[in-house]
């Protein structure tokens, strides 16, 4: 009698835990575009980016990048960068992390099956993206 009290206690405890906890569901970015409409999964849905640090470039420089608005990630020397991109017009913002001043702003037109490569540099303060050829 004892242990199926027992059990029946510890059963109306997790029903009244659950039943009592918060639901949360995550927002929509709050720009015009979702998640969704940003990354594509291969090559053959759209298009690749792909960056690196400028082997000049401090080994603690983070770089923090940003795709339409949307935290896209970070990335810091040694490590390549690569996100596949739905086609279409997307909005890119590359700062050192941590910062905002000196970030790059640019757009990119992602065709599908292109891909897109740039080496980052920082020039006296200022995030510059170049394009390239990364292997």
């Amino acid at each position: 009698m004892k242990r199926i009290s027992s059990v029946i206690l510890v059963l109306v405890a997790g029903v009244v835990f659950f039943a009592g906890a918060k639901q949360i569901t995550a927002g929509q970015p709050k720009d015009s575009r979702s998640k969704d409409t940003i990354f594509a999964n291969s090559l053959a849905d759209g298009g690749r980016i792909r960056m690196k640090h400028s082997p000049i470039l401090g080994m603690n420089v983070a770089m923090a990048v940003r795709i339409d608005g949307v935290p896209a990630g970070v990335f810091s020397k040694g490590h390549v960068y690569e996100r596949y991109l739905t086609p279409g017009r997307h909005d890119l913002y590359v700062s050192q992390s941590r910062q905002q001043t000196g970030s790059w702003r640019g757009t990119l037109d992602v065709r599908r099956g292109e891909t897109y490569s740039f080496v980052v540099k920082v020039t006296s303060n200022q995030v510059v993206l170049l394009p390239s050829r990364i292997d």
